[in-house]
């Protein structure tokens, strides 16, 4: 590449091609946590939760071993669905267990806090000093046993499981007794209680009740005496037994009744006809009556008889005249049997008529009376219908309260044993393997927690892609570990590694544009010392070099020895860029033509203490001024970011500047704010490098890089051979001075 002019690029601050980003914190949308990164770590630290875990079994083992032995024995109870009911009365009948609800309030009241003190009273469990502390209260004594007792409701069933935890196998069992046993006793007297209770109140009301069915009937007696109206001598509801009024009423329907039937048969024998004798023929069967049928039968058999003689005999004849004279005697007879009946009966209906006239004035004559009395009735017929309710109680009253004495003698359990306890062989706690289980569970789960707090603690920068985040600008390259690196010239050593095609990718994308002068200077530095700078630098110059491009490797790290190390001897004010720097020496005198062909190393000499001041000067733009005359690239390493400011100094000359980040080397609060210095010094920061390399004395290897150079320094202007327009490095061994 020919040598530029040097009006054709002037020296001056460059505007960074990457804005800094806006914002307090690029990196504040970052998770605390990387998931990826925690999982490494959490196998790569799982020993900790495996020792917790250990430690954690072991602790709760040996604390189990500790604990007194508890033996369970269990029983189950039957719960009936009625208990025994010996009255109907649902103030005093025993409870009964239909449904849900009712079998949840036996399971409760097996569990209750008067029913536990009555089992620890009589037992004797308040005198055992190892089950009550000294001066333990009631409410103490009972928390203590709630928490061995232990009742539960079989699900879809009418069973109630029973279980005690005690030190004694024995007494667990009794002690499960005596909770059915209290219980049925709690029972029992609380309905004898309930009985009695109710005995107390039927019998003060079964006393009232007498006492106001007698005063009831003095009441009667008198309102009879001082009401003396017929019908109150008694009778069903208030009616007398043998009313006026209803006789004299049924008198006179049957008066009518036999007037209207007497006034039909007089009619009837009225319109009689000798010549039809089958009018009479549905009269009543009275004795008249059946005299006048029979002589009408007569009459019709002599005349049926006399009809065959007709038939026989003329008219002349002796049989037919006195057959003939037998019919008209038989119908003589029968009208005169007729006459005297209508007559009989004419005198009969008037008698009845007259009867029924008289009935009618005495039943009107009664119920006027009647009405007069009606109210007396109906106050009467109400005081009795009074009385009579109030008997009705009294006798329903006395019959429950000798009901309820009987039932006060019967007793009101309704369970029954299904399984009866038995003595336990074997504690039932504390189970070792569940608490060892347990202290392994809870151990590990400590650990874990553990590894998450030291995960969060750490601040380190783990992968590249925080580091992009972090810092705000692309990832150049990643470089993994290099095994042999020797002096730390990878594309010399192992140009088929790949570190060595990394460096090659880093060549390309630091590249200039086609036909543009940006891009010559790069300059490599870090937020920290040993994040592998140099190692960069010296790999990238190579890289540079071995495609044919001159260029020249500036050491600015005047405060450590770095690339230039073995190159820095002699005095401290002629020696090196900051003899340069300091304008004692050319730059000529610093500069090293190394064993590679195209690559220059510039010294940075002695370490200064002035370093900052000296690269804060005019001269160090000049140097770079006049070094584009004779180099096609130009590589500088400076110091890191945070430790001094000699980097910011110089970033503001460099086309390009790379931040190399080490893995699980820098902070995030440190890379992103050698980040913000490089931006704000109007460094032009394109981008980092990742280096996987672990983290040793200056480089990913066990040894610092270093450049192979003849120690030779330049002096006055030598000949240069030119070649198309540049330097031949052929023809000569040293680059000509840059004066």
């Amino acid at each position: 590449m020919p040598a530029n002019d040097s009006d054709s690029r002037p020296l001056a601050l460059r505007d960074s091609a990457l804005a800094a980003p806006s914002g307090a914190e690029p990196a504040h949308f970052l998770p605390r946590v990387e998931p990826a990164r925690f999982f490494q770590r959490l196998l790569r630290r799982s020993w900790i939760a495996l020792l917790a875990a250990i430690v954690g079994g072991g602790l709760l083992y040996w604390h189990a071993g500790t604990l007194p032995k508890l033996y369970r024995a269990s029983g189950s109870v039957y719960v009936g669905s009625e208990a025994p009911v010996v009255l109907d009365i649902q103030a005093v009948a025993p409870e009964e267990t239909q449904n849900l609800e009712e079998m949840r309030s036996v399971e409760q009241g097996l569990t209750s806090s008067t029913l536990l003190m009555r089992v620890i009273r009589n037992e004797g469990l308040a005198d055992d000093p190892a089950f009550a502390p000294e001066g333990a209260g009631d409410e103490e004594l009972v928390a203590r046993f709630a928490k061995r007792v232990n009742v539960a409701l079989r699900r879809g069933s009418r069973i109630i499981d029973v279980s005690v935890d005690d030190p004694d196998p024995e007494r667990a069992r009794d002690l499960v007794r005596a909770l059915v046993k209290e219980f049925e006793a709690w029972a029992t007297e609380r309905q004898a209680e309930i009985t009695r209770q109710a005995s107390d109140g039927l019998a003060r009301e079964a006393e009232r009740l007498g006492k106001k069915v007698e005063d009831t009937a003095a009441s009667l007696q008198r309102f009879r005496e001082e009401n003396p109206v017929p019908g109150l001598e008694g009778g069903r509801d208030g009616l007398p037994s043998r009313d006026p009024l209803a006789t004299l009423e049924n008198e006179l329907t049957n008066a009518t009744s036999q007037r209207l039937r007497l006034e039909a048969e007089y009619e009837a024998y009225a319109r009689f006809d000798a010549s039809d004798p089958d009018a009479l023929a549905g009269l009543e069967r009275t004795e008249r009556g059946t005299e006048v049928l029979s002589q009408v039968r007569a009459l019709q058999l002599k005349e049926a008889e006399f009809s065959k003689i007709k038939e026989r005999y003329l008219y002349k004849h002796p049989v037919y005249r006195e057959i003939s004279n037998e019919v008209e005697t038989l119908r003589k007879q029968l009208a005169d049997t007729v006459k005297s009946a209508g007559e009989a009966l004419e005198q009969r209906y008037k008698i009845s008529s007259e009867n029924e006239t008289k009935l009618a004035a005495a039943v009107a004559r009664a119920r006027s009376q009647a009405v007069d009395a009606e109210g007396v009735r109906d106050r009467y017929r109400e005081l009795l219908r009074q009385a009579e309710g109030e008997r009705e109680l009294l006798d329903s009253v006395t019959k429950r309260l000798r009901e309820t004495r009987i039932a006060a003698t019967v007793p009101a359990s309704f369970l029954s044993w299904r399984d009866n306890p038995l003595v336990p062989g074997q504690p039932h706690s504390p189970r070792r393997i569940v608490h060892t289980a347990a202290g392994a569970f809870l151990g590990g789960l400590a650990g874990l927690l553990l590894i998450g707090l030291l995960e969060l603690g750490d601040h380190k920068v783990r992968n590249s892609s925080v580091a992009s985040k972090v810092i705000g600008s692309p990832l150049l390259t990643s470089i993994p570990a290099v095994d042999r690196p020797g002096d730390g010239m990878v594309l010399m050593r192992d140009p088929a590694s790949a570190a060595a095609e990394a460096f090659r990718h880093l060549r390309v994308v630091l590249a200039p544009q086609a036909g543009g002068n940006s891009g010559r200077t790069v300059l490599f530095t870090s937020a920290r010392a040993g994040e592998g700078k140099s190692f960069c630098a010296i790999n990238h110059a190579t890289a540079l070099a071995m495609q044919g491009h001159r260029t020249l490797l500036l050491d600015a790290d005047l405060r450590s020895p770095g690339l230039s190390r073995d190159h820095g001897s002699g005095d401290e004010n002629h020696a090196g860029l900051g003899g340069y720097l300091t304008g004692n020496i050319e730059a000529a005198s610093a500069c090293y033509a190394t064993a590679l062909p195209n690559l220059y190393l510039l010294a940075s000499g002695p370490l200064r203490d002035d370093s900052a001041e000296l690269l804060a000067g005019t001269r160090f733009p000049s140097l770079l001024e006049d070094a584009f005359r004779w180099f096609d690239r130009v590589v500088i390493d400076t110091p890191n970011v945070l430790g001094s400011s000699d980097a910011l100094a110089v970033a503001r000359y460099a086309d390009r500047v790379c931040l190399v980040v080490r893995e699980d080397s820098v902070d995030r609060n440190d890379l992103r704010q050698a980040a913000e210095r490089i931006r704000s010094s109007a460094g032009n920061l394109v981008g980092f490098i990742w280096n996987e390399g672990p983290k040793q004395s200056g480089s990913p290897t066990g040894e610092r890089p270093v450049v192979p150079a003849n120690r030779k320094g330049l002096g006055a202007p030598q000949p240069v051979a030119v070649t198309a327009g540049r330097p031949d490095p052929d023809a000569f061994e040293i680059v000509p001075s840059f004066s």
